[in-house]
């Protein structure tokens, strides 16, 4: 794919192959002054090294970005992740100066973000996607790098919605290389979930499996699928009671239509809307399971599958029936969540300071 662009140095061709990004410059007069939106703000490329599956060879910054702000004589900094703390350690320096932040990752770094920013922030985010699913790019038109380029050149800024998932206390993060600490809520913008989903996203993420991109969740929902474990719970979507004391396999509430590229788990979300969606089944057979998954595979076939439960609603209040931890845990957004007691809410989160940028 590639993508012509007019700079502040005349028009360019941004291309990626294999190996690298390409910056053409091609024969012409013609320029042009930087778009309104990369005008007094400050502009911040927060690069999360390890996210995803890189090649060496292709270095965004310098290759892309670094040319495109030359062009018009923009001042940028650079920021490169070096611990795990990094992107939690910016999100609390954010002061309420006007930002563009460029973050090339996926979705786990603007999930931190938006779990460490202040309330008065006033940040506007690119999601260029080079993280291993990048469920939200997908979901708002970015599914490459020069789409990505084009939605910084000539893209529209739109509110981030946001969400939150409340525990009740005592309840803990669990981290895979770290000690477990203290949480009541979590902000998310892409998932919450319970059930399957939620134990392979857990059981997934293993230095081992990490390695291995998006195939890891393949790996990790065969291995749950091989025990099958059932789910006992109750709940509840805008006060009215869907399911009680029911025997669930997958439990899942999403905030955008794709996890994957072509994974189209919720095809009526809306990342412009401040609603959620659920989508769940009770327990069945693991070949049902995969019968049911694939469907998703076929533009959200799976919704209209009358063993799929499909339900649009604002807070979505679960009641786990479980005593088994492995069978408590919560996944917000990839975190993993050790809940005490039993009940769990996801809700809309009011918040006006964050932003993103897409291509339409």
């Amino acid at each position: 794919m590639s993508l012509l662009i007019t700079t502040g140095t005349g028009p360019v061709l941004v291309s990626e192959t294999e190996t690298e990004y390409l910056w053409t410059p091609q024969e012409s007069t013609n320029t042009a002054p930087p778009p309104s939106h990369l005008l007094n703000t400050q502009i911040v490329v927060l690069d999360s090294v390890k996210s995803g599956t890189r090649v060496p060879s292709k270095d965004l910054y310098k290759q892309l970005l670094q040319p495109l702000f030359s062009s018009w004589d923009l001042s940028h900094r650079y920021i490169a992740t070096t611990s795990a703390k990094s992107v939690e350690q910016y999100g609390h320096s954010l002061g309420s100066e006007k930002t563009l932040l460029i973050v090339l990752s996926g979705d786990t770094t603007i999930s931190e973000l938006i779990n460490s920013v202040a309330d008065s922030v006033d940040v506007t985010i690119l999601n260029v996607p080079l993280g291993t699913g990048n469920a939200f790019a997908h979901s708002i038109g970015l599914s490459n790098v020069v789409s990505a380029v084009s939605a910084l050149t000539s893209g529209k800024i739109h509110p981030l919605r946001t969400y939150q998932a409340v525990f009740e206390p005592g309840s803990q993060v669990v981290l895979p290389d770290g000690p477990s600490f203290a949480a009541t809520t979590l902000n998310f913008f892409v998932v919450g979930s319970w059930g399957l989903h939620a134990c392979l996203v857990a059981d997934s993420d293993s230095p081992e499996l990490r390695k291995l991109g998006n195939e890891r969740f393949k790996i990790a929902a065969q291995q749950v699928l091989e025990k099958n474990p059932v789910f006992h719970g109750t709940f509840v979507v805008d006060g009215k009671q869907i399911e009680a004391h029911a025997s669930l396999g997958y439990f899942v509430v999403a905030a955008v239509p794709l996890f994957e590229k072509t994974f189209e788990i919720s095809p009526q979300s809306d990342p412009a809307e401040h609603s959620l969606h659920l989508v769940y089944f009770h327990h069945t057979t693991p070949e049902s399971v995969v019968e049911i998954m694939t469907k998703a595979y076929q533009q959200g076939e799976h919704v209209k599958d009358p063993r799929v439960g499909y339900l649009k609603g604002s807070e979505i209040e679960l009641e786990v029936h479980e005593s088994d931890p492995a069978l408590r845990r919560i996944c917000v957004d990839g975190t993993i969540v050790q809940i005490a007691g039993s009940k769990v809410v996801f809700r809309p989160r009011i918040f006006d300071g964050l932003h993103y940028l897409s291509v339409n």
